[in-house]
């Protein structure tokens, strides 16, 4: 039973090897969590840098485009309003050439429209 007991009994020294070891783990470790704390910061505001920049980017780009739609939109517009300018003006002169052909036709349109908004 004494060898059990010796056995089982750590040397002092022993205990103080592993305290001492323990802190100097416990104290890489401290610095390691520290460095790798200060390394996320860095990432984190690396992170919102980059979000920053592409909202910028996707700003101008959307701007650019709606620039772009925009004068397209005025030229259709121009190009539309020239369009039914000139189908006025061939209008009117077939009017000139042919009065009784158009009360005809005005005629037929008007009648048309008021059997399709009848109420029967």
């Amino acid at each position: 039973m004494a060898q059990t007991a010796s056995t089982n009994s750590v040397p002092a020294e022993a205990k103080k090897n592993m305290t001492s070891g323990t802190s100097t783990d416990y104290k890489e470790l401290s610095d390691q969590i520290a460095t790798l704390k200060k390394d996320l910061a860095g990432m984190t505001e690396l992170i919102g840098e980059i979000g920053l920049r592409r909202k910028d980017e996707t700003v101008a780009a959307a701007r650019e485009r709606a620039e772009y739609l925009r004068e397209r939109g005025h030229d259709a517009l121009s190009e539309a309003q020239i369009r039914a300018g000139d189908a006025q003006e061939q209008a009117f002169a077939a009017i000139r050439r042919q009065p009784g052909t158009a009360i005809g036709i005005a005629a037929a349109i008007g009648f048309l429209a008021g059997l399709m908004t009848s109420r029967k």
